[in-house]
């Protein structure tokens, strides 16, 4: 065990005695996560404005109520003269006119609502989606009501606004919906993907140490083939969860960010830890030279980063590519993040993600291990 400790040692040392070692494993996916975590932070705290302009009747103000059941946006209610010039100025996405005249509107298949808007924009796009469904809403509503008594129309509008959809009593598979998670995620995201950079150098300085004959010293030295393999996979191991825990302080410190409860993170983190270990190992065993396993691993890291869910949810992507998807281990380790930071902690979901991680480590170090010459 001394020998594995002082291979272990030694190795770290060397490692972190480059400056572009701590540009690479801290600097970088700390600088990014501010930057993005910063912008993405800051978008949900300033939301889209839209303008709304209605009189202060019973049905106008119930029609207000049901527009404003979307809270993606900040609705601010305002003249129509106050209204053009926000928009003029690019102040509101857009301004919402609602009519007194509802019921002449709808007998006359006029548009239910006047949009002001200077350029359709992506929050435009999203807006109109919901007022025409709000539109159609009105409109069913004055129809099935056109026939019974006075103030019907205004009773099922404020019925509506007030319903809170359908309660089902089941078991909660994913407890915190809101985007704090998806911030986390993409804090996690970055962290991997530059594990897999980081490891992925330092496995391929075997290749030097062979050529450089450090490989050829230790081999003869009376520590044995695996005592030297172990020191080596446990100091590249260490490196990587030192850059984790350091992430997860600075991320902690910036933006108070939740990692959801550690007896979960850290063997499920240790697992992905490991993988990644295997993956640099890997490319070690497969290349002759650094120059080869730095191309390579580039390449590699970056399309399967993009397919896995690091750069963007995976739900957004066709079904085809989710499917595809499935073949890459960042895949499996986001889904398992996902559960353990959102308290989710769904025993099904993470036994699949730990299992497939557990299959990918087993190939990567099958493959770099065979390719590892001890002579």
């Amino acid at each position: 065990m001394r020998k594995i400790w002082i291979i272990l040692l030694l190795h770290l040392k060397e490692f972190f005695k480059s400056p572009g070692a701590w540009v690479l494993m801290f600097v970088m996916p700390i600088l990014f996560s501010w930057i993005f975590g910063g912008m993405t932070m800051n978008s949900e705290q300033n939301k889209p404005i839209v303008n709304v302009v209605t009189t202060d009747s019973e049905v106008s103000a119930v029609i207000l109520s049901l527009i404003k059941q979307d809270t993606h946006f900040d609705w601010k209610k305002v003249s129509k003269k106050q209204a053009k010039k926000n928009v003029s100025n690019q102040d509101a996405v857009a301004a919402v006119v609602v009519p007194d005249d509802i019921g002449q509107r709808i007998t006359e298949k006029k548009p239910l609502f006047d949009i002001i808007v200077q350029r359709k924009t992506e929050d435009y796009l999203a807006l109109s989606t919901h007022l025409e469904g709000t539109a159609g809403l009105v409109l069913r509503s004055y129809q099935a009501t056109s026939n019974l008594e006075d103030g019907a129309f205004s009773m099922v509008l404020e019925a509506i606004t007030t319903n809170k959809g359908v309660t089902v009593d089941k078991q909660i598979i994913q407890k915190d919906t809101n985007d704090s998670v998806e911030i986390n995620l993409m804090f996690v995201g970055f962290a991997i993907m530059f594990m897999m950079f980081g490891l992925s150098g330092a496995a391929s300085t075997i290749l030097d140490e062979r050529i450089g004959g450090t490989w050829g010293r230790l081999i003869v030295s009376p520590a044995s083939k695996l005592q030297i393999s172990l020191g080596y996979l446990l100091a590249y191991f260490f490196m990587g969860w030192i850059q984790f825990a350091v992430l997860m302080a600075a991320m902690k410190i910036m933006f108070d960010t939740s990692w959801g409860r550690f007896t979960y993170l850290i063997p499920f983190a240790s697992l992905v830890i490991l993988c990644v270990v295997g993956f640099g190992l890997m490319i070690a065993g497969l290349v002759k030279t650094k120059q080869q396993a730095s191309a390579i691993s580039a390449v590699l890291i970056v399309s399967t980063c993009m397919l896995g869910g690091v750069y963007w949810p995976i739900d957004i992507v066709p079904d085809i590519m989710q499917k595809i998807a499935l073949g890459v281990p960042q895949t499996w380790a986001m889904s398992g993040f996902k559960e353990i930071i959102s308290g989710s902690l769904h025993a099904g979901t993470l036994l699949k993600d730990t299992a497939a991680l557990l299959g990918f480590s087993v190939l990567f170090f099958f493959i770099g291990l065979r390719g590892m010459k001890f002579q």
